[in-house]
């Protein structure tokens, strides 16, 4: 276990890295955040002693080594618009960005994986085809698409619900929704097919010639042996939820990191944006090792493959 937590800790530094520096070498090549910062008209002697202060006259090089010097030493820097500890300013969106993405995955499980179960039960069924369907809409439909859907049913046509910002639970309903469609029928489907698969196995044939319920059967012999892919799909699709709530924030005007993220990005506030990309790409990578992880401890053959 331990040779198998080193590689994977060892390609997490290789990834952030790597990450890290592409995003760091292309916010370079966009141009000048200065011509945001300041008002028109700007002279060149007060452009130039901004350009200075913020150190973007030094060298592409100078600035990718005093980046990692600051970085590693625990400073982050100021954000270019707000002129801010860009940490205090992610401080203040995280909590509305992990609650949103909470709240999403809690529906994502709670709907996906019961969903998933009936579809095997009910193969072939019009029950099991209906809830397919139903899955079949949630992976064709964007994540955009369906927030602006909702905005105009819900909001603007039937004001039921608030259509920007985050302060109550109301706020919570629509993003949760149009964040959650595409996850939630990605799960239906693996969990489907991994209970197919144990559906039709001696083990499965055994417990019901022992006269053990159905209800028993299947949560506690079936469902606990279809996990161990539906774990590994649940993780890889976490990871793909972060990136995804930056657009839904965006539609939503949810104060959190994925409009700060697309803020930032317009408006070239490259510390800002290093900074979130550094705290987007870490979680990533954190919840696919804690997958891995999971993953090693149910299943023996894993702990031996890493090792």
């Amino acid at each position: 276990m331990l040779e198998f937590l080193t590689g994977r800790v060892l390609r997490m530094a290789i990834t952030l890295w790597a990450i890290v520096s592409v995003v760091f070498l292309a916010t370079r090549l966009t141009g000048n955040p200065i011509d945001f910062l300041m008002p028109e008209g700007l002279d060149a002697a007060s452009r130039r002693e901004m350009i200075a202060y913020w150190g973007l006259d030094r060298t592409v090089i100078e600035q990718y080594w005093l980046f990692w010097r600051s970085l590693l030493s625990g400073d982050f820097g100021l954000g270019l618009m707000e002129r801010r500890p860009v940490a205090t300013i992610f401080t203040e969106r995280l909590w509305q960005s992990a609650s949103l993405l909470v709240a999403t995955l809690a529906l994502t499980i709670g709907v996906g994986v019961p969903a998933g179960i009936l579809a095997a039960i009910w193969r072939g069924r019009p029950g099991g085809s209906g809830v397919l369907f139903a899955a079949f809409l949630g992976y064709a439909i964007p994540n955009f698409v369906l927030a602006i859907l909702l905005l105009l049913v819900f909001s603007y046509t039937l004001h039921w619900l608030p259509s920007a910002g985050s302060g109550t639970l109301l706020h919570y309903v629509m993003p949760t929704i149009a964040l959650s469609a595409y996850f939630v029928a990605a799960l239906v489907r693996y969990t489907r097919n991994a209970m197919l698969d144990v559906l039709s196995e001696d083990y499965m044939r055994t417990a019901r010639a022992k006269g053990l319920s159905e209800r028993a059967i299947i949560l506690e012999h079936g469902l606990r042996n279809a996990l161990i892919p539906v774990i590994t799909v649940l993780g890889l699709q976490i990871t793909t939820l972060v990136s995804g709530a930056v657009v839904v924030e965006t539609v939503f005007a949810w104060n959190g990191v994925g409009d700060l993220l697309v803020g930032a990005t317009i408006k070239r506030d490259y510390p800002v944006l290093q900074f979130g990309v550094l705290v987007v790409a870490s979680a990533v990578i954190l919840v696919n090792l804690l997958v891995d992880l999971t993953y090693a401890l149910v299943d023996p053959r894993v702990r031996l493959a890493g090792a």
